[in-house]
Formats: C-alpha cells, sequence, structure tokens
C-alpha cells in the first residue's frame, strides 16, 4: 500500500492526524509531487480523507501511465539494444566458422575496417540514443494541474484563482451550464490521462520504425564490414 493510501486507512481507522503522518512518513518539505498536494490540501482546509482518496487514485493512475508506457518503449530499446550487438556477433560467428575473423582484424586492413566500423557504431549509439531520449524521460502525471485545481475546489477556493487555460474553460463552461464543476475537472482529468497515454504509446511504436534509419545508416553497414572484411582477410591468409 502507497504512503497515502496507509494515511487515509489510518484516518479512517481514528488515528490523530500527526501520528497518522509520523507513522506513514509524509513531510511538510517532502519533494514528492503527492506529498506536496497532500499539505496544500491540508492547509486550505480541504477535507482530508476525500483528498487521500483522490490522491490514491492519482497513484495508481500514474503507476498504470508508467507501467504502460514501459512496456511500449520496451520494444525499440530492446531493437536498438540487439542491432548494436549484431557487429561483435559478427566476429563470434567468423571465429567459430573457421574464417579466423579474430586473428584477420589484427591484419593492418582489418584494424582499418575494426577502426571504421567502431566509428560507424559509435555514432549509431549516438544517433538512436538521441531519438530515444524522450521516452527514457520519468513520466509524470499529464493531469497533474488539474488535479491540484480539483484539490482547491475540494478545499472551498475559489473557482476565479485558476489561471490555467484548461480550467478556465472548465470554469466557465460550468458557469453558461450549470454542470458541477468538481464533476467536470473529473472528467478532463481522465481525458487528458488517457490521451496522453494513447500520444506516448503511439510515440513509441513510431520510434520502433525511426529507429531503423541510424541502425540501418550505421549498425549494418558495421555489422557487413566486420563479417566480410575478416573473412576476405582469412582467405588471402
Amino acid at each position: 500500500m502507497s504512503q497515502v493510501g496507509k494515511f487515509g486507512a489510518l484516518l479512517s481507522a481514528g488515528v490523530n492526524l500527526q501520528t497518522a503522518l509520523n507513522l506513514t512518513g509524509l513531510r511538510r518539505d517532502g519533494q514528492q509531487p503527492i506529498e506536496r498536494m497532500l499539505f496544500l490540501a491540508m492547509m486550505t482546509g480541504a477535507p482530508i480523507r476525500q483528498v487521500a482518496q483522490r490522491l490514491v487514485a492519482f497513484e495508481f493512475d500514474l503507476e498504470r501511465f508508467k507501467s504502460e508506457l514501459a512496456s511500449a518503449n520496451a520494444v525499440p530499446i530492446a531493437t536498438r539494444k540487439l542491432l548494436l550487438w549484431l557487429p561483435a556477433l559478427s566476429l563470434v560467428i567468423g571465429q567459430l566458422a573457421g574464417f579466423g575473423t579474430v586473428a584477420a582484424i589484427f591484419h593492418p586492413i582489418g584494424l582499418m575496417a575494426l577502426l571504421l566500423a567502431l566509428a560507424l557504431i559509435a555514432v549509431g549509439i549516438r544517433w538512436s540514443g538521441r531519438l530515444l531520449a524522450p521516452l527514457l524521460v520519468e513520466p509524470t502525471h499529464p493531469a497533474l494541474e488539474l488535479l491540484q485545481f480539483s484539490l482547491q475546489l475540494a478545499a472551498g477556493s475559489p473557482p476565479a484563482e485558476s489561471h490555467s487555460r484548461e480550467t478556465r474553460e472548465l470554469v466557465l463552461l460550468s458557469r453558461q451550464t450549470g454542470a458541477p464543476l468538481q464533476e467536470l475537472v473529473q472528467h478532463e482529468i481522465d481525458l487528458v490521462t488517457q490521451r496522453a497515454l494513447q500520444q506516448s504509446l503511439t510515440r513509441a511504436k513510431r520510434m520502433s520504425i525511426e529507429l531503423l534509419v541510424p541502425m540501418a545508416l550505421t549498425v549494418l553497414p558495421a555489422f557487413l564490414i566486420l563479417t566480410i572484411v575478416p573473412m576476405l582477410i582469412g582467405f588471402g591468409l
């Protein structure tokens, strides 16, 4: 169970606020967004049990978001690792097949081929690394700002304090239609989360294809160089 989940459970069991905080390790100076939101809600007078329930749901959403992103990102990351090992694999296969590739790379021509292959691999690592960099960033909840606004509403803060375009539009829609603002915010949180997840999954799938460009232009030529040149040297020797 998460810290916030334990905190809410302790409050429901009748444990006083300070004891619940001590038992769960939640701190006012904590660096996690969920700790900051919890203590901000406490300072503004929001119903703590209700806030704890929302934050637990927020944690579940964030973990699910991270899990699905990790599954999608695993494909391009594994593809890159596999292709980067191909040149080394070619040397091993050539040696096991009896072509003497290991001895051939110490030949002047073989050494030049090895250096060229290593240069191509280095370019491929750097190029593909730049492409994969956005996938390796630690994800945050895409609806974090909306959740903070929802907690402000739970604390009784006036909607006029909102400065985000999304929240201003929701406030305007609520005033025009009479729809409960809190429900509109929750629907928007679900929509933003699902949209961000779909966009991230699509980006990860597209990255699997885009990675083939640097790999095809760098690693595959290195693979061919380390396969063919030592083999020709071995035949010549």
